[in-house]
């Protein structure tokens, strides 16, 4: 009794601790949340000023330009009259267009400012007076007067007003932007106090918690007297948790398939009863066609037997599913029998089983030999060459019948099968999850749960050994697995 008192304690102590430090995270985290959202909105504003900032900058050029063309088109068109001619409409041609095509890229980059677009319209104005009466020496305004002997004066005077008005506009962004960059300053300042106080509050706790640990080292140590009924305790729980993989076992291979053989029993049974319906309809159609309703013809010939097929294909992908899973559990379970194995004799029985699927797709399967031995568990061995093999005929090229070869060879320590195919290839952003439990890559239109190369993996690490993949979507895949040459098992403690 004495020695459960500090036991005891010490329990409650680290419940405390917990529940400190999970209310300090909790605090933490969601004023990291607020501060991440709040820096996130504030990089949108920042990148929206930038872009306004941007097309400030566009506008200005574009009127810089209308003021460089109009002073083009008015020198052209003030060529004298005698070397006035088809060549000087050649030379006025794509000062007009170039006048043009930036008068048009002004108005589209300020349709969003009407006083802009006011004085745009004045300015194309100008710019075509300007062009027309430049061989007189002066410029015309509404009422037929002369406004001034140099014709790009109008122009000029309004390319300065819009050009004063987006310097106006730019210095006004550029100051919303620098307040938007300062906040971004404070909320970095906030996040990084936050962190600096939450991170003294857990370190506080720690050593509070570490200090109290201490000082009850020694009453623990007094406990080893009862080491033996906690062994016990502890091989019972173990007992227990090894029963419950059993049950989930069983659960898994009976309690799940018993509802599945009912389903596809049940799915059965529909499927002849539509087909008594389907009877009975085509006999109403030739004795009674007026009482047929249209829409009764439309589930009995397509809803139904579309749900039936539903039904039945996701019931039978959830067998496999569940065969698959119970597969794995028992593969992990089982015990490694190391042998000497002649990788060229496997890869052939391996090639052996995959010569009806071949000559279905018209595929090749090479063996590049002499192969290597190697001291490993040869079920395993067959079953990683087996799986990609597997794959690299199932997924092959539309256009091109698969061509598979195998390889083996030494280096160093280790063993080096390769598996390398001309098929569609994976994409480079999924090399990692293809070894995912349940995860494919590239389109769904081959039969497959994801599990293949997940076993693969897991089987290479339990050998000791690792998978790689190269691959370019259109060319291929190679699959590299390492093994070591002798196998190894595990230190059982």
């Amino acid at each position: 009794m004495t020695m459960a008192e500090p036991e005891q304690v010490t329990e409650q102590e680290r419940r405390a601790l917990r529940g400190t430090i999970t209310r300090f995270l909790t605090v933490g985290l969601v004023a990291l949340v607020g501060i991440v959202a709040s820096g996130g909105v504030l990089m949108s504003m920042n990148q929206r000023q930038i872009e306004l900032i941007g097309h400030s900058y566009q506008v200005e050029r574009e009127i810089a330009n209308i003021r460089l063309a109009v002073a083009r088109l008015v020198a052209v068109s003030r060529e004298p009259h005698g070397r006035k001619g088809p060549s000087a409409l050649l030379a006025r041609a794509p000062v007009e267009a170039g006048l043009s095509l930036a008068t048009e890229r002004l108005s589209d980059l300020s349709r969003d400012n009407p006083r802009q677009q006011a004085r745009i319209v004045m300015l194309t104005d100008a710019a075509r007076k300007a062009e027309r009466n430049a061989s007189a020496g002066a410029v015309l305004d509404d009422t037929g007067g002369y406004l001034s002997p140099d014709p790009t004066v109008l122009v000029n005077r309004l390319c300065d007003v819009m050009a004063a008005e987006e310097s106006r506009l730019l210095d006004l962004r550029i100051a919303r932007l620098r307040d938007i960059d300062n906040g971004l300053y404070v909320i970095l300042g906030l996040a990084g106090v936050l962190l600096a106080v939450v991170g003294a509050l857990i370190f506080t706790t720690l050593r509070s918690y570490t200090r109290e640990l201490s000082a009850s080292h020694e009453a623990l140590h007094e406990a080893n007297e009862g080491l033996e009924a906690a062994v016990q305790e502890r091989t019972a729980e173990l007992k227990r948790a090894n029963a419950e993989i059993q049950r989930f076992a069983y659960i898994v291979s009976h309690d799940l398939h018993s509802p599945l053989v009912n389903i596809l029993g049940f799915t059965s049974e529909l499927e002849a009863a539509n087909a008594v319906l389907h009877a009975a309809l085509d006999k109403a159609r030739t004795e009674r066609p007026d009482s047929i309703d249209p829409t009764t013809c439309v589930v009995i010939e397509e809803d139904m037997p579309e749900a039936i097929h539903f039904i039945r294909s996701s019931s039978a992908k959830m067998d496999r599913l569940i065969n698959a899973i119970l597969e794995l559990s028992r593969l992990g379970h089982r015990t490694l029998r190391p042998q000497w194995i002649e990788l060229g004799t496997l890869c052939h029985a391996v090639a052996d089983t995959m010569q009806v699927r071949l000559a279905e797709s018209g595929g090749e399967l090479v063996l590049d030999e002499p192969m290597p031995e190697i001291l490993s568990d040869r079920l395993s061995i067959e079953q990683i060459i087996a799986n990609l093999v597997e794959n690299a005929i199932k997924y092959a090229h539309r256009d091109r019948p698969p061509h598979v070869r195998v390889t083996a060879r030494r280096s160093g320590p280790d063993v080096v099968i390769e598996v390398a195919d001309n098929g569609r290839g994976i994409s480079e952003k999924d090399h990692d999850r293809v070894f995912d439990l349940f995860r494919r890559s590239g389109p769904q239109d081959r039969e497959g749960e994801g599990i293949g190369l997940a076993h693969v993996r897991g089987l290479a690490h339990r050998l000791g050994g690792t998978v790689a993949l190269r691959s370019k979507p259109g060319v291929g895949s190679t699959f590299t697995v390492t093994l070591p040459v002798h196998y190894q098992a595990a230190d059982p403690s």
